[in-house]
């Protein structure tokens, strides 16, 4: 029995073999080496970063202009990340306090902006009420402007509310809304969810909340955290907001950037720490979050 088993497999790989032709072949080597190359292009500056980042400070440019960019040094100079917490400052602010700026920044940022946009989104795929479709068409025509076109009066507005270099209260208040850029994707999310799972919580007696805190969210969960990580990524990057309008508390990318308008001679190799404190953070949270990305929303369960 295994024998026939172990036959019937090998005839089946061999006809899947001959299934792919010639020109498929070559396709998806030329295809592979594309791949290989552009992973390359993106690994080797991050390589080439962390040597930089152990340099002497005092030889960097020395060794650049004589060696050539591709110099790798013969002695590591661990302590440019010790000094980086120090000598990388802006606003009186050293590095740490970059980092703890940027913590809070990503972290309401991202919860207000993922929370009130699913919760928008919910309402407006669930439910009927007057305004609805405009709600829906506003997004779209908001998405339409350019956002160089309403930064003049959007800067105005932030002033005339009082919110202009307040901290995370300007966060709070600018974020307070449902109607962004994830709008669009949560409402064809939420339309694919089987109103069905309502009907039967309204049948035990439950409510709208429970519905949706315990039935809609969990099963929204996989594409949540997809856009969670994508949103945290797009604020832990984001230096322009920060630069425009919380000038007397920089991020780490806001602070990172107006150090190197300014950077001294010897200081690239511990601007470079800064670049590279800067991607442990992303790297953690694709590390733990990766599978959940790749998990396809899948929705089940029903009963006929």
């Amino acid at each position: 029995m295994q024998k026939v088993i172990k036959n019937k497999k090998i005839k089946e790989k061999s006809i899947l073999t001959q299934r792919v032709s010639v020109g498929e072949k070559i396709f998806f080597g030329v295809m592979a080496v594309f791949c290989a190359i552009y992973a390359f292009s993106l690994a080797f500056p991050v390589f080439w970063l962390l040597l930089k980042s152990v340099e002497d400070p005092g030889a960097y440019l020395f060794n650049r202009n004589l060696h050539g960019w591709l110099y790798v040094t013969d002695v590591i100079h661990w302590e440019n990340y010790a000094n980086a917490f120090t000598r990388i400052q802006d606003k009186g602010v050293n590095f740490f306090g970059m980092l703890t700026n940027s913590i809070w920044w990503v972290g309401i940022g991202t919860f207000q902006s993922i929370f009130w946009h699913a919760t928008t989104a919910y309402i407006v795929s669930k439910y009927r009420f007057i305004g609805r479709n405009f709600l829906y068409n506003l997004v779209i025509i908001n998405a339409l402007i350019p956002v160089y076109g309403t930064g003049g009066a959007g800067y105005k507005l932030i002033n005339d509310l009082g919110l202009y270099d307040q901290g995370p209260i300007y966060l709070i208040m600018t974020t307070f809304g449902g109607l962004g850029g994830s709008f669009l994707t949560m409402v064809g999310l939420f339309r694919g969810i089987s109103w069905e799972y309502a009907e039967a919580v309204y049948i035990d007696g439950g409510g709208d909340t429970t519905v949706y805190f315990k039935i809609m969210l969990p099963q929204a969960m996989p594409m949540l955290s997809a856009l969670a990580v994508s949103s945290a990524v797009g604020l832990w990057n984001n230096y322009n907001g920060p630069l425009v309008y919380l000038p007397s508390t920089p991020t780490v990318a806001s602070g990172l950037y107006k150090v190197s308008l300014t950077i001294e001679r010897a200081g690239y190799p511990i601007y470079f720490c800064g670049l590279v404190f800067t991607l442990i953070p992303v790297m953690i949270c694709y590390a733990f979050i990766a599978e959940k990305m790749m998990t396809n929303l899948s929705i089940g369960g029903l009963k006929g």
